[in-house]
């Protein structure tokens, strides 16, 4: 009933729904560049692709996990920074949490 231990109840449930309910919400893995002037790239999933309830137009929310835990930073980009790619996103995400040590 306390509302700050519901908020962190809801949202650690609704985190391991994602990963294991009947929807699962990391579906969809991409790569995404870190800004327009770099080659460099981050692994990730798509949760969001309309933010408009945001207020936020052109971009998507890209969950980044880090590796070694289930933990990990949700990033807001255009979505021109976002490469789809064509891996079953288990395989995807053992190859992230494992640190690229895990063959995809």
């Amino acid at each position: 009933r306390a509302p700050l231990l519901n908020m962190v109840y809801t949202s650690i449930r609704d985190f391991m729904e994602a990963f294991v309910g009947k929807e699962k919400k990391f579906n969809q893995p991409v790569l995404m560049k870190i800004s327009s002037t770099s080659e460099v790239e981050r692994m990730g999933f798509i949760t969001q692709h309309d933010l408009t309830e945001l207020t936020i137009k052109d971009k998507v929310a890209v969950y980044i996990p880090f590796s070694y835990a289930f933990s990990g930073d949700l990033y807001i980009v255009p979505s021109s920074y976002i490469t789809t790619v064509d891996i079953p996103a288990g395989e995807w995400m053992k190859f992230i949490v494992s640190g690229g040590v895990t063959r995809v």
